[in-house]
């Protein structure tokens, strides 16, 4: 069976302040692909950084894997005194985040700049 090419993911991880790193994910975050995502996650956290910028600006699309490995990272944050916000979350990404009523526990940001301003606000 030919690949699909679903499990292209581009995954960018850099500190953007003292203590904040910012995680970038291009493409399709889904099970083929999700325990990348989680492996660069804990590299930042075992760095002691717990502050973490998700940027979903260039994701496509979030699997049911994909939405658990942000809930576990956040549980691990938020044991360390740290947190994830999700920012530049597209529309169709963003909605996926309400009906699972995750919007309720997880905070988002419009761009990096306001991101970084919500970790300074905590």
């Amino acid at each position: 069976m030919p690949e699909s090419g679903a499990d292209h993911i581009k995954i960018e991880a850099s500190e953007v302040a003292s203590g904040v790193w910012e995680l970038k994910i291009e493409g399709s975050l889904d099970w083929s692909n999700f325990a990348k995502v989680e492996t660069v996650i804990e590299g930042i956290f075992r760095k002691g950084v717990y502050k973490l910028i998700v940027n979903l600006r260039a994701t496509k699309y979030i699997s049911s894997a994909g939405f658990g490995c942000f809930i576990s990272s956040l549980d691990t944050a938020m044991k360390n005194n740290g947190d994830l916000v999700f920012a530049a979350t597209p529309p169709e990404i963003q909605d996926v985040f309400n009906i699972l009523g995750l919007s309720k526990i997880l905070r988002f940001a419009d761009d990096e700049k306001a991101a970084l301003a919500l970790f300074a606000k905590k």
